[in-house]
């Protein structure tokens, strides 16, 4: 599974943000609920090994299609 570091516009606090199977880079990209929420780029990157060990001890998760949204966060028709 692809993972990209996302930075919330409005909080300025950063999630890992899954992506699609299909997903190139210039793509929308998806509006996904996140579990955890990182004060600063450092504390996220610093947390990638948590996120490498939970992705190999949860094989084969899937994620539903993703919804398209601009960059103001708008979900697009």
């Amino acid at each position: 599974m692809k993972y990209t570091i996302y930075e919330d516009p409005l909080t300025h606090k950063f999630a890992f943000l899954p992506l699609p199977s299909r997903f190139v880079e210039g793509d929308k990209l998806p509006l996904v609920a996140t579990d955890r929420w990182f004060g600063s780029r450092v504390e996220a990157i610093a947390a990638l090994p948590e996120l490498f060990d939970r992705d190999e001890s949860e094989p084969g998760i899937e994620l539903p299609e993703a919804v398209q949204v601009d960059d103001a966060g708008r979900q697009l028709p």
